[in-house]
């Protein structure tokens, strides 16, 4: 049986004060930018809810895409779904384990909400990119003791990612040969998983520092597009899977390519047992083509892979706890979000970034 909290706690707030209005980066439709509110009000926890203070909010490519129209969505909200925060105020019925003192990550989706994929937080419910953010308090995931808040932010979202992808979707095993199609925020942590699952892990980038990263990181090779386009098309390279976090037309063509079933020397029944494996995890207006028969006969399973569990999203930050996954990350003031979604959309950032209600300037760091 829960326990729950008593009545005098159904409406708790912290020591800190919370005000009535908050600076808060809200999308609009219409606009490729955000509009920066410096007066929205500061949410209220209802039933089974749980008001944060952010601490940090982790900056993804998602609202790049959707600040692109690319898809256009016609709600208005704040953004920012990579949260990390403590506790300032809980709603009744909140349970008496959520603890204001405890800093937690914020999985996006309402397990209580009627529509949760249409509706998560940040994407079409009030996000993150602000000074505080109301959730259920189902969507906390305590965040290990000694991880950073900005380190924290890439288990709410890109590393749970990660994690779903390599492990459960491409299932890498000892000995498999992955390539990492496009080492950024999500590619360089995908480069750390697969080699500590037991991968020869590769690597494809169009951007010099990409490509050192995953070098550093522990990728056999390293490619750009020219040179993987020639090792491809004359038949010499070939892996068991390629997690795409790119899906253009281009990596999609280059990547069935990389994984098609090879008969030179007879047929490899094996590799035919386990497949060739795509796996599509990034987003892009592109329309991927691929004809039945050839996927078919080269033994290719394209598999698309989005978000993950509460149970993935602990074991992300496991990976961080235990140091497997060591993320780059780069800070900036919540004021600053647009100047870093710019950064975002012309790839100029290596690794991830987050930003922070309240960082008085720019502070670069990294969590490896």
């Amino acid at each position: 049986m829960f326990a729950v909290t008593t009545l005098a706690s159904l409406f708790t707030l912290a020591s800190m004060a919370v005000a009535d209005t908050m600076l808060a980066a809200v999308y609009t439709p219409g606009n490729n930018s955000l509009v920066m509110n410096p007066d929205f009000p500061v949410p209220t926890a209802g039933d089974g809810q749980v008001v944060l203070k952010v601490a940090a909010c982790g900056v993804c490519h998602t609202d790049v895409f959707l600040l692109s129209a690319a898809h256009p969505d016609p709600r208005t909200y704040i953004m920012g779904h990579e949260i990390v925060g403590t506790p300032v105020q809980l709603g009744a019925g909140v349970l008496s384990n959520i603890s204001t003192s405890q800093l937690y990550g914020v999985h996006l989706f309402d397990p209580t909400s009627p529509d949760p994929i249409a509706f998560q937080t940040g994407v079409g419910l009030d996000g993150g990119y602000a000074e505080f953010v109301v959730v259920n308090q189902f969507q906390l995931i305590p965040v290990p003791d000694g991880l950073a808040p900005e380190i924290a932010t890439v288990a709410t979202d890109s590393l749970t990612t990660v994690f779903n992808a390599v492990n459960n979707n491409a299932q890498v095993a000892q000995g498999d040969r992955v390539l990492i199609y496009g080492v950024g925020g999500l590619g360089h942590q995908a480069v750390q998983l697969a080699k500590h699952l037991g991968a020869t892990v590769f690597a494809v980038d169009i951007r010099p520092e990409a490509r050192q990263l995953a070098l550093s990181l522990g990728a056999e090779q390293a490619f750009d597009l020219e040179d993987f386009t020639n090792v491809v098309n004359n038949g010499t390279f070939s892996v068991d899977t390629v997690v795409d976090f790119v899906a253009s037309a281009q990596s999609f063509t280059l990547s069935q390519a990389a994984v098609a079933l090879k008969a030179t020397n007879g047929v490899d029944w094996a590799r035919v047992a386990r497949h060739g494996k795509i796996i599509l995890v990034g987003f892009s207006a592109d329309t991927l083509w691929f004809d039945s028969a050839d996927l078919i006969t080269a033994d290719v399973a394209v598999i698309s892979s989005v978000y993950g569990s509460p149970d993935d999203m602990r074991s992300a930050f496991d990976l961080l706890a235990q140091g497997i996954v060591k993320p780059v990350v780069n800070v900036a003031p919540l004021e600053d979000v647009n100047s870093v979604l710019s950064s975002l959309t012309a790839h100029q950032i290596t690794g991830r970034m987050a930003v922070v209600p309240g960082l008085v300037q720019f502070n670069a760091t990294s969590g490896r």
